[in-house]
């Protein structure tokens, strides 16, 4: 049995959602692709490069706004960081269409 302290801890849970401070201003970022598997590609979740030097961990929950040249728009959520360089998983909505990657997003702050 691990003994982890306190009883309401769960040992599974150790690398939870890492929240840092809050971002500070709106960011611009660079869809590049959909999170995809071994079999599987998932429409609702892309791969967002943040421009700028940014930490990432302050952006896990804000929000993400893509907009079409006709006005419109889906939203999202920024679900955590991806990699080792500037890319976060954003969480979308409804599923953004292929047309989307390549294009750029606002991520809001907190």
């Amino acid at each position: 049995m691990i003994d982890v302290g306190a009883p309401d801890r769960n040992p599974y849970m150790a690398r939870a959602v890492r929240r840092g401070a809050m971002a500070a201003k709106e960011h611009t970022g660079l869809i590049t692709a959909f999170r995809g598997g071994q079999h599987v590609i998932h429409t609702l979740v892309t791969i967002v490069v943040v421009d700028g030097e940014v930490d990432r961990d302050s952006l896990v929950g804000s929000k993400v706004v893509w907009r079409r040249e006709d006005g419109f728009q889906l939203r999202g959520r920024v679900q955590g960081p991806h990699g080792n360089g500037r890319a976060v998983l954003v969480r979308w909505r409804k599923g953004l269409p292929p047309q989307g990657v390549g294009t750029r997003v606002t991520i809001q702050p907190k």
